[in-house]
């Protein structure tokens, strides 16, 4: 019998798809742009990028169908992603930025197909590594020249965007508890960040 909660995932990675191709390049900020220009283009930065934001509907979507806990990975990635954006500012240079943010990809890829359950503890540090690499991602197209108010404003808007895609994830993922037919279309999406992921990892 069809129920509806097999749409879900597929429905979520389609929303994602054309949030992404909507935005382009997302908001790109230019010496003189103040707080708010900053604000905006941080709320717009995680969902310029398909691979950046697939990686986070993906961690929210098995967290909210395996976790108990479901916030404490979301919120790890959040402050993590916000710490690595930070080391955008300082000598500190990240080795292999883009392909450990197309790993992350296959790996909270592959917790969906595995849809198995991990220590929260292991799922908040996993979360995190990968969300340091997220962060960096983001803040090289900061303006270093740009004052500090500038960048604090456009951190706070990349992780109150990143909180929400992660709650969509979440949300989605608890409506689809409980079902095989809703196990295996969210093993479907896990598939299909999977291949996104191994595609970046490719170019």
């Amino acid at each position: 019998m069809f129920h509806p909660r097999l749409l879900l995932a597929p429905a979520l990675l389609a929303a994602a798809t054309a949030a992404s191709a909507h935005t382009g390049a997302g908001a790109h900020l230019h010496a003189g742009d103040g707080a708010m220009q900053a604000l905006m283009a941080g709320l717009s930065h995680p969902i310029a990028g398909l691979d950046h934001l697939l990686a986070m509907l993906a961690l929210g979507l098995w967290c909210g169908l395996m976790l108990q806990r479901q916030w404490l990975p979301p919120v790890a990635f959040a402050a993590c992603m916000a710490l690595g954006l930070a080391l955008t500012q300082t000598p500190l240079e990240l080795p292999a930025v883009e392909p450990m943010v197309a790993a992350s990809l296959l790996a909270f890829g592959l917790l969906l197909v595995a849809q198995r359950r991990l220590p929260v503890a292991l799922a908040m540090v996993l979360a995190g590594a990968f969300a340091l690499f997220h962060g960096y991602a983001h803040g090289e197209v900061f303006p270093h020249a740009l004052p500090a108010a500038v960048f604090w404003a456009y951190m706070a808007g990349m992780v109150a965007t990143t909180l929400v895609l992660h709650a969509l994830g979440v949300a989605f993922g608890r409506a689809m508890r409980g079902g095989t037919a809703s196990a295996w279309a969210a093993r479907l999406a896990g598939v299909a960040a999977m291949g996104y992921g191994a595609v970046a990892l490719a170019g």
